[in-house]
């Protein structure tokens, strides 16, 4: 007796998935730019590796545009290979940079000043003063880009979010990054892991932020649930600037990075791996969630 095998098409057994993977992308950006920080310090505080003056900043120049350069690579141009590429992600990176250089920058260091008057603030204290001030001003401004230039227009699926968020934390985090490297003479091991500090923070709260922009788009949430999913973002960022400053200040030196640069790296890896972690969990199970109500509705 013969046997017979129904055979279908590899286009039908496996559905290609149309757009870029944001998380594949994330992990490859972050993972070389902590490689980075990490051969740097191991180079300038082990190894006693030393330049001259003239040469550090236009160094540090170049260690302020890596996390630009590596979202370039492998997030805009992986999209050309993606059937469905997203289109305005440079143009969200652009202009939330300009957003940061002409409104946000200005405004936080000429008239607010939190530096000033939360130096010798207790904890909690500069907890709430940073989420008011630099947290709030953060993750609202980079929100209204992505609200206005992407969220009507360019979201198609959930992970969407993801991407134009990202795209809104590198323009923004570009701009904290120039602007530290041109205003303070450091060591680029110092430089490298307070632009790793910058990259991650921006990248949290964006990511935070993501979520709730997704489930506004695409579901019917809490009405206060964006609101809260940018609350928690600032919130992150009046708890961890102060923290990791006072870790990272002691190695604002020519001659190296103190020890407490490492534990400032340390909560920046932390931070970003468990936050990635729990809202791609979310999205999953938003996913899973929309799939369902799609089955039961056939």
């Amino acid at each position: 007796m013969t046997n017979y095998r129904l055979l279908t098409p590899p286009d039908e057994i496996e559905e290609i998935y149309p757009y870029r993977r944001v998380w594949w992308s994330l992990a490859l950006e972050s993972g070389i730019l902590f490689g980075a920080a990490a051969v740097l310090y191991i180079a300038f505080s082990f190894l006693s590796v030393r330049l001259p003056e003239a040469v550090l900043q236009p160094l540090n120049v170049l260690l302020a545009l890596l996390p630009a350069g590596l979202w370039l690579v492998f997030s805009v141009w992986r999209e050309r290979s993606a059937t469905e590429p997203r289109r305005r992600l440079l143009f969200v990176a652009l202009i939330t940079a300009l957003v940061a250089n002409a409104i946000a920058l200005p405004f936080l260091d000429h008239v607010l000043q939190p530096d000033r008057w939360l130096s010798l603030a207790n904890a909690t204290n500069r907890i709430i003063g940073y989420t008011f001030t630099v947290g709030i001003i953060q993750e609202v401004l980079k929100y209204i880009v992505v609200r206005y230039l992407a969220w009507d227009t360019e979201y198609r699926v959930r992970l969407d979010s993801v991407a134009y968020t990202l795209a809104s934390a590198i323009g923004y985090s570009t701009v904290l990054n120039l602007s530290f490297v041109l205003n303070n003479v450091v060591t680029p091991d110092v430089a490298i892991i307070q632009i790793v500090n910058y990259v991650t923070l921006n990248f949290v709260g964006s990511l935070i932020a993501a979520y709730g922009l997704a489930e506004v788009r695409f579901d019917n949430p809490n009405p206060f649930l964006l609101t809260s999913m940018i609350g928690l973002a600032a919130l992150l960022n009046g708890a961890v600037i102060p923290l990791r400053s006072g870790l990272v200040n002691a190695g604002f030196s020519l001659v190296g990075s103190a020890p407490g640069v490492v534990f400032g790296l340390a909560i920046s890896i932390g931070l970003l791996v468990v936050v990635a972690f729990v809202v791609s969990f979310l999205f999953n199970a938003a996913e899973r969630r929309a799939r369902e109500a799609a089955a039961r509705e056939v």
